[in-house]
């Protein structure tokens, strides 16, 4: 069975086909079993955006499992529990699970980039989100999610004109875009008032 979904993994099947068999080996190996974890982490990551709360109880699950003796702690596991719970709405919990994988890897620029997008959007924290998006952005400016992400926490914090700079990158130099754009998020999301929260999936 493992052997099958290691040939499918390799070959990029659809996560229709995946999620059968993940479940099916889920069903038959032993709980604690390195081909159970194995399969809880790639059901959790596959079926994240469509049933947060089940891949937040395998998240949890891992987690568990990594915390017993001969465990090892996995920062992917906790960022994993922290976008299903971002999904789920409950953006605290969020924020604690994405600093716990954080301080298991602090260069882990895509967890940044969540984390200070939470604090900013969900949590109306532009302010603290700086330093998460800073680092990020640092890591992978190339990137116009984290661009974006970066400049609409300092538009908000009142750092317009290094946000138009940013901005500017993120749209292909075209600063008059940015502009436009950084007036909109200012119109309709004015410091002070929290705003939608759109998720990314961690890399």
């Amino acid at each position: 069975m493992m052997s099958d979904i290691q040939w499918a993994l390799a070959h990029d099947l659809p996560a229709s086909e995946l999620v059968p068999m993940l479940n099916k080996l889920l069903r038959h190996a032993d709980p604690d079993s390195r081909a159970a974890l194995f399969g809880k982490r790639k059901l959790a990551e596959l079926i994240v955006q469509d049933q947060p709360w089940r891949s937040a109880l395998l998240a949890r699950e891992l987690l568990k499992a990594e915390a017993t003796p001969g465990g090892e702690p996995d920062e992917r596991t906790w960022a994993l529990l922290g976008l299903a719970q971002t999904l789920l709405g409950n953006y605290r919990a969020a924020a604690a699970a994405y600093r716990q994988a954080m301080a298991l890897a602090p260069h882990f620029p895509m967890c940044a980039h969540n984390l200070g997008h939470l604090l900013d959007v969900a949590l109306n924290r532009p302010g603290d989100a700086l330093k998460y998006l800073e680092q990020a952005y640092a890591a992978l400016p190339n990137e116009p999610e984290i661009g974006s992400s970066y400049a609409h926490a300092l538009v908000r914090a009142g750092q317009h004109g290094r946000a138009k700079t940013v901005l500017s990158d993120a749209l292909d130099g075209d600063a008059s875009a940015a502009e436009r754009l950084l007036a909109e998020w200012l119109r309709s999301d004015p410091p002070g008032s929290p705003v939608r929260l759109a998720c990314s999936e961690q890399r």
